[in-house]
């Protein structure tokens, strides 16, 4: 696969004091720019979301280097004061460029209660249909209110329990105000499986640069083991691939869960692995 960072110029990622290396994260920059702030501090680069503060992944910091002896009150620090929107701090995420030249020392933030995430780096220039194609699902772009409504019920449905359903449906409807606003600004689509119309499955891809990032791939609860999902990835990845401005598909997967093997078999190859440290009050 051809190095990708160049395709970065326009959102100014290679004017960045602090190189980010990892290709999810370059992406992930996108919806940042395009509806938060992104403040690059020399040996970390802070990411905003002011109007959804309860978006864990839109408001976090990336480090240069992995946490190292010292870094959890340190790390602490720098985010209390970056976040000054924060009357009270209910959740912390920090990731950072992985360096295997240098040794993590995650024990003081999983003593105080982070969780530690690996997260799967997959790419594709092509894609081909899953062992388990399903015939009966129809793949199109979400365009109405009411196709939109069921995208965010849908993704509200398949949370992990651990989230709140109240408090969660409202960081959802927040964040699907932003995907409604990059589709209507030539950016992307949000795509459906639908079965007799009802959905089933639903997933976004945007894109910037020649670069398509996937976002949110789920699957109703409901509907699961009938190959709905490889069949919705490779089917919309296909539509971005033919009418977007898009020469490469990143998506990034739990390292530990098997829906990389489904991104896999439809052509999806893993380029990296990242990892993150999130604490949050339920």
């Amino acid at each position: 696969m051809p190095p990708v960072v160049d395709h970065f110029r326009q959102i100014g990622l290679r004017d960045n004091k602090m190189k980010l290396t990892s290709l999810s994260r370059q992406t992930d920059l996108m919806f940042s720019h395009f509806d938060g702030e992104v403040q690059d501090r020399g040996d970390y680069i802070v990411v905003k979301t002011p109007n959804n503060p309860g978006y864990h992944w839109g408001n976090y910091i990336i480090f240069s280097n992995p946490p190292q002896s010292g870094d959890f009150e340190k790390w602490q620090e720098i985010y209390r004061s970056e976040f000054t929107y924060y009357d009270s701090f209910k959740h912390m995420t920090f990731t950072w460029n992985q360096n295997n030249e240098v040794r993590p020392n995650f024990d003081p933030f999983l003593n105080a209660g982070f969780k530690l995430d690996r997260a799967k780096v997959l790419a594709a220039q092509k894609v081909n249909p899953p062992p388990k194609l399903n015939h009966f699902i129809e793949v199109r772009v979400i365009q109405t209110s009411a196709e939109w409504e069921q995208a965010i019920q849908l993704q509200v449905a398949t949370r992990d329990r651990c989230f709140d359903e109240k408090g969660y449906e409202v960081f959802k409807r927040r964040q699907f105000n932003t995907y409604q606003a990059m589709s209507k600004a030539g950016f992307g689509n949000w795509f459906g499986a639908f079965l007799e119309n009802h959905l089933v499955g639903d997933l976004g891809i945007f894109h910037q640069g020649g670069i398509g990032r996937f976002q949110n791939v789920e699957t109703h609860p409901n509907y699961r083991r009938q190959g709905i999902c490889g069949t919705l990835v490779y089917k919309s990845a296909q539509i971005a691939l033919q009418t977007l401005d898009v020469t490469t598909l990143v998506m990034e997967a739990d390292a530990d869960y098997h829906a990389a093997g489904i991104y896999e078999s439809v052509g999806f190859r893993p380029t990296e692995e990242n990892q993150s440290l999130s604490w949050w009050i339920p």
